[in-house]
């Protein structure tokens, strides 16, 4: 899908989502910013100043075109007020939107769910660290040691579990640190 017809959908979208009477505002920029660097994300939604932008990484390109369309409307439903993370309200207004038109909207969606290939563990992008969940196994992969991992007990899962680290050491093995 080229940048047009990116910005065509965009339009679409908001339309779809003011019929359902969702307000969506008036202050999200009329062209989607195609990103290159993100590898796990599929798209984001970002506020500068009073402007909303809504980002796509540049991977999913290679999804068809309903699977982009569906991440569109994810992005554009966090423009909604009370909506930046997804909070009982973005749920409420995913579902008109699912039930409406077909969408899939949630808040996290595989990579085989959208039909691409994970491109985390091509190249020099290979996973050398997971932060895992002890509770619910929530698994947050990293190619870095961060400083959240020098400071895990400080931290939690969204679930309330507690975390801890797994070096991979290699394509076999696994150490839990």
């Amino acid at each position: 899908m080229n940048a047009e017809k990116l910005n065509e959908v965009l339009k679409e979208v908001i339309e779809e989502a003011r019929n359902l009477k969702i307000p969506v505002p008036f202050t999200i920029s009329e062209q989607i910013k195609v990103n290159p660097r993100p590898k796990k994300r599929f798209g984001c939604c970002r506020k500068q100043g009073e402007k909303f932008i809504i980002e796509i990484s540049e991977f999913i390109l290679k999804c068809d075109d309903e699977k982009i369309r569906g991440v569109i409307a994810h992005e554009v439903l966090h423009t909604c007020e009370g909506c930046y993370e997804h909070g009982m309200q973005w749920k409420e207004y995913a579902s008109q939107m699912n039930a409406a038109y077909g969408y899939n909207i949630k808040r996290t969606s595989s990579f085989e769910e959208m039909g691409v290939e994970s491109e985390i563990l091509d190249g020099s992008n290979k996973i050398k660290y997971i932060i895992k969940c002890e509770k619910c196994g929530r698994e947050y992969p990293r190619q870095r040691y961060t400083c959240v991992m020098q400071k895990i007990k400080a931290y939690r899962c969204s679930c309330g579990g507690r975390l801890y680290v797994i070096k991979i050491h290699n394509e076999n093995k696994e150490c839990k640190e």
